[in-house]
């Protein structure tokens, strides 16, 4: 068993329009961060391929840990909070957040 951490986001109207290779660059710095080092197994970000079918999310990120506990240290970690505050929180309209074992 894997368990599988989804994020979509509504990218703000002026972000899409201007800074938006911008913000996706930020994101990728995620990976820089010890935690995601120490336990993600795989990450990766990207639009929907059916935007019709997003309900607004445009754009998403996928991860994969290994056990739950993986997962919470991830979700509970203090850099990883931060980095959702100060990269995600200012560009985006809303979040969906959704994790699963698979």
């Amino acid at each position: 068993m894997v368990f599988v951490h989804i994020v979509l986001f509504k990218v703000k109207p002026q972000v899409l329009n201007n800074g938006f290779e911008e913000f996706k660059a930020r994101l990728e710095t995620l990976r820089d961060l010890q935690i995601t080092k120490d336990v993600v197994k795989q990450l990766k970000f990207s639009p929907p391929i059916w935007d019709t079918r997003a309900h607004g999310f445009n754009y998403g990120l996928y991860t994969i840990f290994e056990t739950r506990e993986d997962l919470e240290r991830y979700k509970e970690d203090n850099d990883h909070k931060d980095f959702s505050k100060m990269i995600i929180l200012p560009n985006v309209d809303d979040v969906l957040a959704y994790d699963m074992e698979v």
